[in-house]
């Protein structure tokens, strides 16, 4: 038991501190697992996460209304190397039909191996480690050629040591497309759950975000989304993408802005390279946090069949 107490509160630590790091100067910062407060995907990353009114694989954890828009299957799949030892996964597959687009997703962490101490501070000479899973079922349909809506199942669960804990819950969204330049998007994430480890409890941190997008012209789309969280101050998410072709191949230049972080911290850049709308290759980059000195890269891959 003082080796799982012990665990609980490295953890916590360990939440708090990449919390503290990544919204710094907010007043209302949770400690639910950071899982939910990271863009899991280069190309929302680089968009500095305005990405609610997007309609591919990458928008199923942010708005599931976006899988009725998708033309064709698709899968895709990310990694980001992140905070000291920690790395994020990501893989989702989207399937239109006519009765309405299905997708799932599914979300990983790993802390890697830490250091463990007994509750007088000592170490044991052992090591532990804390990982979490989040799938995701999505289904969403149009309404009318205007109104799309979706709704996604997901199941959470996480490892600390020996000791894991795991709960449902559920996202809703819907994307209006007011005309062939502009969309509007609506999503409300983790409207349920809870994470119970020993006698401490956290539940799942609900947001709202509303967002739109405007076509400027047919290569150049910008984004912007309000996100408002329960354990966090309101920010905002600013993305641009102007697509580069050439014969068969497109080369995407992304840039976003997330006011969650401070100063230069919340920018961040990407492009891709793709081959007949098939295949594309998809990196970003955010700055180096300066507590940490450590920049933080994300790599994707996307298929469309």
């Amino acid at each position: 038991m003082k080796k799982v107490i012990k665990a609980v509160e490295i953890v916590v630590v360990c939440v708090s501190l990449v919390s503290i790091v990544l919204f710094a100067g907010n007043q209302n910062v949770g400690t639910t697992s950071c899982m939910f407060k990271v863009l899991l995907t280069p190309k929302v990353v680089s968009l500095g996460g305005a990405y609610s009114t997007f309609t591919d694989a990458d928008s199923l954890s942010i708005n599931p209304a976006g899988v009725s828009l998708a033309t064709s299957k698709e899968i895709s799949f990310a990694y980001t190397k992140w905070l000291v030892d920690t790395s994020y996964g990501y893989l989702s597959f989207v399937f239109p039909t006519k009765i309405g687009g299905f997708g799932i997703a599914v979300n990983y962490f790993t802390a890697g191996d830490m250091d463990e101490y007994d509750t007088s501070g000592n170490p044991t000479n052992k090591t532990f480690t804390a990982n979490g899973v989040l799938t995701s079922l999505v289904y969403s349909r149009k309404l009318n050629e205007k109104i799309s809506v979706g709704i996604a199942g997901k199941f959470y669960s996480e490892t600390i040591d020996d000791r894991s804990a795991s709960s449902p819950s559920a996202d809703i969204g819907g994307i209006i497309v007011l005309n062939e330049k502009i969309k509007l998007g609506l999503s409300a994430q983790n409207l349920f759950g809870s994470i119970k480890f020993i006698e401490q409890e956290d539940k799942l941190p609900f947001m709202l975000k509303v967002g739109g997008s405007y076509k400027v012209i047919d290569n150049l789309v910008s984004a912007i989304d309000v996100n408002l969280p329960v354990d966090n101050n309101v920010s905002v998410s600013l993305g641009v993408e102007y697509n580069i072709e050439f014969s068969d191949f497109v080369i995407p230049i992304r840039a976003g802005y997330n006011t969650s972080t401070d100063a230069l911290i919340g920018f961040s850049l990407g492009f891709g390279f793709g081959y007949k709308d098939t295949i594309v290759i998809n990196l970003a980059w955010t700055p180096s946090i300066s507590e940490l000195n450590q920049h933080i890269l994300t790599a994707g891959v996307s298929f469309k069949f």
